[in-house]
């Protein structure tokens, strides 16, 4: 069994750095990744190295996690029983966010990010957080590749120009 240690010492920053770029806000991130390392102590039995790298398996576990929490925030909350028909949907204010990053390239890159839509920045972040390809992200959303790529060359443009890179 794979020691519970060394695997948050050698994944917790990349786990959240793969959430928080979707989500774009500090406390969130947090309290997701805590939810993921805690499936992960609660599962690390299940895991069969037979089948894939440790890394795939917690990454499973992150999109999963992450993918709950997006289902469950876009749900309608009501807040009175006059409110029963009005949707309430969480929203970031990156600029709050913004004040929390303390590196000033990151700060820069966030609010780049923030411009983008949710499709393009989560193209963005399979690809270089995941590693994975364009053709396997596209596999998995059920998108044309070349409507992948296309949203990803723009995005990236689009980086390139908020960075003035």
């Amino acid at each position: 069994m794979p020691d519970i240690g060394e695997i948050y010492e050698t994944y917790y920053s990349k786990i959240y750095n793969f959430i928080f770029f979707k989500l774009l806000h500090r406390q969130i991130t947090e309290d997701l990744v805590s939810d993921v390392f805690l499936k992960v102590v609660d599962h690390i039995h299940t895991y069969d190295p037979t089948k894939g790298e440790i890394s795939t398996w917690l990454f499973t576990i992150a999109s999963n996690t992450l993918n709950d929490y997006l289902r469950r925030r876009n749900k309608v909350v009501p807040i009175t029983l006059d409110d029963l028909h009005d949707d309430v949907k969480l929203s970031v204010d990156f600029s709050e966010q913004s004040s929390l990053i303390k590196d000033e390239n990151r700060r820069e890159l966030y609010a780049a990010l923030s411009q983008l839509d949710d499709r393009t920045r989560d193209i963005i972040s399979e690809k270089y957080f995941l590693g994975k390809t364009l053709r396997a992200i596209a596999e998995e959303k059920d998108l044309n590749e070349s409507t992948v790529s296309t949203l990803h060359n723009r995005g990236l443009a689009a980086l390139r120009k908020s960075l003035a890179v």
